[in-house]
């Protein structure tokens, strides 16, 4: 009943529906730890794909017998 009464008013009190200050900092500490943590995992990713990439041209020179010899 109190849902259907809240609901046929045609003015809402501002202070019922707003986060307020501590809700922002909520979203703003999600926000920054989230951006944090996308740039670790690109670094991440990055390391992996230079070295998958590294990969198959090492293979190829040691299975084509053309590797560089350190004497």
């Amino acid at each position: 009943m109190n849902t259907v009464l809240l609901l046929a008013q045609t003015e809402i009190d501002q202070n019922t529906i707003t986060p307020g200050l501590l809700g922002f900092l909520a979203v703003a500490f999600v926000g920054g730890v989230l951006y944090f943590l996308m740039k670790s995992m690109r670094t991440k990713l990055d390391n992996v794909r230079s070295g998958a990439l590294a990969e198959p041209a090492a293979a190829e020179g040691a299975a084509s017998g053309t590797a560089e010899r350190t004497d």
